[in-house]
């Protein structure tokens, strides 16, 4: 039976990140930089609060990288 409703995607980065004592995107979008991943502050904040649709996978690692998670720690399916 293929199912009537379409799946949701919520993202888990702020509660990652408050977990983890980070503040602020930019915070985050410097300790990006320091792995050698570039991205603006706007950027970052888009992607983290859930406002893009597309996802370029260096950011997601390297978000895992300096997170110290798994990808399901920063994504949840409904």
């Amino acid at each position: 039976m293929i199912p009537t409703q379409k799946r949701k995607i919520t993202w888990r980065a702020r509660v990652v990140m408050a977990e983890r004592n980070i503040r602020s995107v930019s915070e985050l979008v410097r300790q990006l930089e320091s792995i050698g991943i570039s991205i603006s502050v706007a950027q970052l904040g888009r992607l983290i609060d859930g406002k893009t649709q597309l996802w370029n996978q260096q950011v997601i690692e390297g978000l895992m990288t300096v997170l110290d998670c798994e990808l399901t720690d920063l994504l949840h399916s409904e």
